[in-house]
């Protein structure tokens, strides 16, 4: 389970990683900006990329069920208070989130998959059938509140570097990664807060098929006045949060119940 959640943090640095650049290159108009699907196929493009998007393929799956370990077994301690079991439903999104990740890594190996419509948005399939429903149209609405509470959750994470007390770094390393997690996590938190709203408008402007996501927050912050200029810095940002999930899977305390498995055993 350690080495499969530190895997699994990696992994995703290695999705953020390869979105970030793609970002980058978008905004110095050498290519478009792409999500984490569109990252998961330029990974296949390169060489042994079959070899390096299994890897990461299992990297993902163990992220999800890692993600799922903390949010029914409250592994980080958030608690049954409603802040506690807010904080556990993000981290059960995530975990689906990631587990839809992996699956479409097997698609995309075994040659079964990686169309999708609009921007390859994981939740599109759901949605589609949600908005088909007389009810389904208030329900999405409201699921916009989702991704907004996630990036909110992760601004404030960032600004407070919430994340120090999950990570075994003496003070003075600290400092050197300090810049890097809070950039990357807020970066990331801008990019939920866009993706809630566009998903808020999706009744009116989006195909139910075509959900908003992550290219297509991209993409509108691009259009946005100074566009080019907030798009290489919420590209850098993502960079960054690459390099905070690197330093997660470094030096994360892992928790198994009462048992922090980076501490010695008891004896």
């Amino acid at each position: 389970m350690k080495w499969g959640t530190r895997g699994g943090y990696a992994a995703r640095g290695v999705v953020y990683l390869v979105v970030g650049i793609l970002a980058v290159l978008a905004a110095v108009g050498s290519t478009q900006a792409e999500n984490t699907r569109g990252a998961l196929r330029e990974i296949l493009t390169q060489p042994l990329g079959d070899v390096l998007l299994g890897v990461v393929g299992i990297g993902l799956a163990a992220f999800g069920l890692w993600r799922f370990a903390q949010s029914f077994g409250d592994l980080d301690d958030h608690g049954n208070d409603a802040k506690g079991l807010l904080l556990r439903f993000f981290l059960f999104c995530s975990g689906v989130i990631h587990m839809g990740l992996a699956a479409f890594v097997v698609s995309l190996l075994f040659a079964i998959g990686g169309g999708g419509g609009g921007s390859g948005d994981p939740t599109s399939g759901w949605l589609t059938w949600l908005f088909g429903q007389a009810w389904g149209r208030w329900v999405a609405l409201a699921l916009c509140l989702v991704p907004i509470g996630i990036g909110l959750a992760h601004l404030y994470k960032g600004w407070c570097a919430g994340y120090e007390k999950y990570l075994d770094l003496d003070r003075d390393k600290m400092k050197m990664v300090k810049p890097v997690c809070s950039l990357g996590l807020m970066a990331r938190g801008v990019i939920f807060i866009v993706i809630g709203v566009l998903a808020f408008y999706a009744g009116g402007i989006y195909d139910a098929s075509s959900a908003p996501g992550l290219e297509d927050a991209l993409s509108y912050i691009q259009g946005l006045p100074f566009g080019t200029v907030l798009l290489l810095l919420v590209a850098l940002g993502l960079v960054a949060f690459a390099g905070y999930c690197f330093v997660e899977a470094a030096f994360r305390r892992i928790r198994m119940g009462s048992v922090t498995v980076s501490d010695p055993m008891p004896q």
